[in-house]
């Protein structure tokens, strides 16, 4: 006779599960608000009300306005470094490896308009946030880029004089200026620079020049 387990859900996964989906609302909501009026403009009591959250129990998850906007910009980048992961597959072709990244940022940038404003903030107030979450998701990016360039070099694909942190911070200037600096530009185009075909332009342009710059011809 086989011996059937039942397992009995433990009484904390729905407080938990609850405690999760509460978390994520407060950070959607805080990534919206921050975004639109900066850090020193919002106030936690809007942020607690557009999540549908006691305000006393926002301090509880996130201890502070401070701590909370750190966890949000800390929450972006996650989701940005998850991409990243995800695209890189280590026997695949080096070329389409690097296609893969690169356009899921691109893409994840054109797709959170809150988190390009987020950062346009950070730049004008010294990055005195982000400072505290930047230098953790390089490393764990180059960490994952470091992989795919040395498999690269390897199999004499790219060239072996390539300075990793430079490559990333090329991609991340060439995607984020097309998105902060769009109202800018977009008199200077008569196509809206977020129509399909525009964004997958700018895309294709920014593949072309990082793969004359690393790979070998």
């Amino acid at each position: 006779m086989h011996n059937i387990e039942h397992t009995t859900p433990k009484k904390g996964d729905g407080r938990e599960q609850r405690s999760e989906e509460s978390r994520g609302r407060i950070l959607n909501s805080a990534t919206k608000i921050f975004a639109e009026k900066g850090f020193d403009g919002s106030r936690i009591d809007e942020i607690a009300e557009d999540a549908g959250i006691n305000k006393r129990m926002l301090y509880h998850y996130f201890g502070n306005k401070e701590d909370l906007y750190v966890e949000v910009l800390r929450f972006n980048y996650d989701k940005i470094y998850t991409m990243s992961k995800n695209a890189f597959i280590l026997a695949d072709d080096p070329k389409e490896n690097v296609t893969r990244a690169i356009r899921a940022y691109f893409y994840f940038l054109a797709n959170n308009e809150a988190f390009v404003r987020l950062i346009s903030w950070e730049a004008l107030n010294g990055g005195r946030f982000a400072r505290k979450v930047i230098p953790q998701f390089f490393e764990l990016v180059e960490l994952e880029f470091d992989g795919i360039i040395k498999d690269g070099i390897k199999r004499k694909f790219i060239r072996a004089d390539i300075d990793i942190r430079q490559v990333i911070l090329s991609v991340q200037a060439l995607c984020l200026v097309y998105f902060n600096r769009r109202e800018i530009v977009q008199p200077l185009w008569q196509e809206d620079m977020l129509s399909e075909g525009m964004l997958e332009a700018r895309l294709q342009h920014i593949l072309k020049l990082i793969f004359e710059g690393i790979f070998m011809s």
